[in-house]
């Protein structure tokens, strides 16, 4: 029968894996065949080789930690397990139970204290067993269970004890009971729960290292589940308990764990007898910038975990021996797993700040740059759906189906690796538990780390905690949590859209910068030429200090305001630049008189690049243009324009005694209104092409 199982088991791993390597097959076939750029059109160059670059830094870190999981598993600890199995069995420390029961199911009870004596029988010495259960009732059952497989309690030294204010109390009243015994010095002691059922061999698996490694506080063992209730909740814990025997083995290789679970682990008792062990067990307490200081509902595991870590305890973790983790479940799925991740998370979350500032010195580099990186992965493991929910709402179905083939390619290869020589067997439901478990935990995680304080605990009695206050200090305090959950969301958000190439606020910073510049570069400033010393009817030289203040002009458009009255002009206005306006306050009421001759200039106003390129918006409006005293032979020209674009001549009178009033060379888009010339008007377009064809 043995032999039967053991070969379907092997025929349906073979199957999977096969199934797998198609998948991961087909995902790399279709990234093969989307690699034209145009399909990656939607994301710029800066998105691409950024989502490359977290793509490369996730995958190293996933990659190193598979890396060191194996020389674990097939390198160090088989070493280990050598050493480990030479230490004789008399030799083994003393064996002490400490089991918190709350009205497990019957059926349960029995499996897991059936288990703890069968184990006990595998020692030389009598093994310490102290039950904290709910009542007379539940201790009487146990009590029988127990003398059923060893009736005359050769085996096991029993102690029942019953609890009153919850898990943490009942384990820390049993701690102080067991520290006033005459326990050996060398006892160990387990701490488990009591849906936990140890499998044969496990007590003499683990034994041994206590004796080794005299620097260890505690050990940890491999964990499979068993579950009634819902196969989709089965398979999703063999995957959760998959990638904790891949992490457990890289973490012990730098001779820590990041987690002694509750389910079952194994104490030094010159830690877990330490009244500062026992009082962190029973109170633990969170500082809170934001909550203020709130007691931790659930998670002693982790409590007990941080002190050892903070006492600078090494930690171990045994993978060859294996606890079986029972689970019951009875209504909604999705509520169930909500909660177990609510509960876990918070649990890591509430206690990983606080490791971090231990600092790498007391926790080691590797476990110090483990938990940081749990503070950024929930962030970074969104990347990947948030490209192809963006690609989806823009419509861009190639850009969609290249995320797609990513994560067929690269979860199938992830889920291979996870699952290579483990005892679950890999299978197709686990490549969609997988995303859910990343995708949706990441928000569950996200959504947690700024509600520390709220605890809920379902699976002993529903209880509940929060440090929210009331009245307006709860309004404050959900209130900024809130707030810096949806301003995390929002820079989230801008950071993918930056890696789509929809957004990339370095240089829309800058465009906006440009923007402005460029609309203050477009606003006219007008000038008053009286401010500058240029005054009508003054006998004075106007047209000097007129060709001083054009020259002087920034790049800025300028509109300079001529006054009513008359300005003399003893040498020609000269415009090389462009975005220049001349206006006067109409013609009559603003005369430029010019009292030169052609030695001086040929033209009474001049606008001329001083280079080979053009210049633009030149404005001339609002004056009259007439020469004084200049004798008719040697007449001047009235405006001259060349190589000009895009200006205007307008409401302007030229007076007769100009030979030529209005020049244009190499020009283009001249308009020209409302111009009276030797008593004829000009308006047109075509009237101006007369007249640089007459030049």
């Amino acid at each position: 029968m043995a032999t039967s199982s053991t070969q379907r088991h092997f025929m349906g791993a073979y199957i999977s894996t096969a199934t797998f390597l198609v998948l991961f097959s087909v995902g790399l076939g279709g990234l093969y065949l989307l690699q034209s750029p145009e399909h990656f059109a939607i994301w710029n160059i800066f998105g691409l080789v950024s989502l490359g670059a977290v793509g490369i830094w996730r995958w190293s870190w996933f990659l190193l930690r598979m890396l060191r999981a194996r020389y674990y598993l097939h390198g160090v600890f088989p070493r280990w397990r050598r050493r480990a199995d030479a230490v004789p069995v008399e030799d083994l420390p003393h064996m002490c139970f400490l089991v918190p029961t709350y009205k497990e199911q019957p059926w349960i009870t029995e499996r897991v204290f059936k288990a703890i004596v069968n184990e006990a029988k595998t020692l030389a010495q009598p093994t310490t067993v102290l039950v904290n259960s709910s009542g007379d009732d539940e201790n009487a059952a146990i009590r029988k269970l127990i003398k059923q497989e060893d009736p005359d309690l050769r085996w096991i030294r029993l102690i029942q004890m019953t609890q009153k204010d919850g898990k943490r109390k009942a384990m820390a009243d049993s701690l102080r009971h067991l520290s006033q015994l005459d326990l050996p010095a060398d006892t160990v002691i387990a701490l488990m729960d009591g849906d936990s059922e140890l499998l044969p061999g496990t007590l003499r698996r683990c034994l041994p290292f206590f004796r080794l490694l005299p620097k260890m506080g505690a050990l940890t063992t491999d964990e499979m589940p068993v579950v009634k209730g819902s196969y989709f909740f089965s398979e999703w814990f063999h995957l959760r308990f998959a990638q904790r025997h891949m992490q457990m083995c890289s973490d012990s290789l730098s001779h820590k764990v990041m987690c002694l679970t509750g389910r079952f682990s194994l104490f030094r008792s010159k830690a877990a007898l330490q009244p500062s062990f026992v009082a962190q067990l029973e109170q633990d307490y969170l500082n809170d910038w934001l909550w203020g200081r709130f007691k931790f509902l659930s998670g002693d595991d982790k409590s007990t975990w941080y002190w050892l870590l903070r006492h600078k305890y090494d930690m171990f973790y045994v993978p060859d021996a294996v606890v079986n983790s029972i689970e019951t479940l009875s209504g909604s799925v999705v509520d169930r797993a909500y909660n177990n991740m609510r509960r876990w998370y918070g649990n890591m979350l509430r206690n990983n700040g606080r490791a971090i500032n231990l600092g790498p010195m007391t926790t080691g580099w590797f476990t110090w740059w483990s938990l940081c990186d749990q503070r950024i992965s929930f962030w970074t493991c969104l990347i990947t759906p948030g490209f192809l929910l963006v690609s989806l709402l823009q419509g861009a179905w190639n850009a969609a189906a290249v995320v797609v083939c990513w994560v067929i390619a690269s979860r199938s290869l992830m889920l291979m690796l996870t699952f290579w020589g483990r005892i679950s067997t890999l299978k197709l439901i686990h490549f969609p538990l997988l995303l859910l478990s990343q995708w949706g935990g990441s928000l569950v995680k996200i959504w947690t780390q700024m509600n520390l304080a709220q605890q809920k605990w379902t699976n002993r009695g529903s209880q509940s905690i929060s440090a929210h206050g009331r009245g307006l200090e709860r309004v404050m305090k959900l209130g900024t949590s809130r707030g810096l959950l949806y301003v995390q969301l929002f820079v989230f958000g801008i950071f993918l859209c930056w890696l789509t190439g929809n957004l990339n606020p370095a240089w829309d910073i800058t465009g906006l910068h440009l923007s402005h510049r460029a609309t203050q570069s477009n606003t006219v400033q007008v000038v008053d030429v009286m401010e500058h010393g240029i005054w009508p009817n003054d006998g004075e030289d106007d047209g000097q200090a007129l060709q001083t203040l054009i020259d002087g002009l920034d790049t800025m458009p300028v509109e300079l305001r001529l006054p009513i009255g008359e300005l003399d002009l003893l040498q020609p206005v000269t415009i090389t630049r462009g975005q220049l306006t001349l206006k006067g306050q109409g013609p009559g009421r603003t005369v430029l008189a010019a009292r030169f001759d052609r030695s001086k200039g040929d033209s009474v106003i001049q606008v001329k690049p001083k280079r080979s390129d053009v210049l633009n918006g030149i404005h001339l409006h609002g004056f009259t243009l007439e020469a004084v005293d200049t004798a008719a032979i040697t007449r001047l020209d009235g405006i001259r324009m060349h190589q000009v674009v895009d200006s205007s001549v307008s409401n302007l009178t030229i007076a007769t005694n100009l030979r030529d009033p209005l020049m244009f060379v190499q020009t283009e888009n001249i308009k020209v209104e409302q111009v009276v010339v030797q008593g004829h008007p000009i308006q047109s377009p075509v009237d101006t092409e007369k007249l640089a064809k007459s030049m």
